[in-house]
């Protein structure tokens, strides 16, 4: 598999000052060097304040790095953005999932203009083109065509899930971010929307980059596990060879952590 994401040298500094006697809070993160495959799944775990989802939101651009470039599909992007279409333009090649989906729905609108706005926004597709669009991806993510004319009330937390995923690879999407993507589902939910996570990934060729707290998820489905502690990633590998053999002490803390919820038959 072919990298379709390298992120070089991703660095940011943030100072707060909780009143004006006080020393500054500084939270530094990086320098990142990281890698995504086509269709790779990589998870990134770490304690509380440890970076992860700082990360997310500086791939996909939601906040701005004191420096570092992202490259996208063979595409040099400066992640520091001065320039905003230097954000805009690669808002087509990677997405964000939200983790409450009924927060990011605006309950005024149908599910229909509601995917609407990513496709009007950054495409030059006429109407007819996109409703066409968005219909077929309401089917892709297991949902019906006639779903385009429902408001946020009329959908249950699963459909409104659906709908989330469907908005976040409207624009054909290379690389998918989640910050805790799974957290607020429940179990039932959960196993269907990762299993249609997988399905999309097969055969879309997506690659999913997830922060999750849920190891048992974790172990299911990413090819590659990173561990983060103030800011830095302090190892990494793959997902089975860190969860047998872990060697920094924070991905030992996590591991040991998660193994004594699991029954110990499971594990052999």
């Amino acid at each position: 598999m072919t990298d379709i994401m390298q992120v070089k040298g991703l660095t940011f500094k943030n100072e707060k000052k909780k009143h004006w006697f006080a020393q500054p809070e500084i939270f530094q993160l990086g320098p990142i060097e990281l890698n995504v495959k086509r269709g790779e799944t990589i998870a990134i775990i770490g304690e509380n304040r440890s970076g992860k989802s700082l990360l997310a939101k500086l791939l996909v651009g939601a906040v701005e790095a004191n420096s570092g470039e992202i490259v996208l599909n063979n595409n040099v992007y400066d992640a520091r953005f001065n320039k905003k279409a230097s954000r805009n333009s690669r808002t087509s090649d990677i997405r964000m999932i939200f983790q409450h989906s009924n927060e990011s729905m605006n309950p005024a609108l149908t599910v229909g203009r509601i995917l609407d706005e990513p496709l009007r926004l950054n495409t030059g597709s006429d109407e007819a083109t996109r409703k066409a669009i968005i219909s077929d991806n309401l089917v892709k993510v297991g949902l019906l065509r006639e779903h385009y004319y429902f408001y946020q009330h009329m959908l249950s937390d699963g459909q409104q899930q659906r709908v989330a995923l469907a908005r976040s690879i409207m624009l054909q999407p290379k690389v998918l971010v989640a910050d805790e993507p799974f957290a607020a589902l429940d179990p039932t939910i959960r196993s269907q929307t990762v299993n249609l996570i997988l399905k999309l990934q097969q055969e879309m060729g997506l690659a999913f980059v997830f922060i999750s707290h849920n190891l048992g998820i974790v172990r299911h489905i990413a090819d590659k596990l990173i561990v983060m502690q103030d800011g830095n990633i302090v190892e990494a590998g793959k997902t089975e060879t860190l969860f047998r053999w872990p060697q920094h002490e924070v991905t030992k803390k996590l591991i040991l952590a998660y193994q004594s919820l699991v029954p110990q038959q499971t594990l052999r």
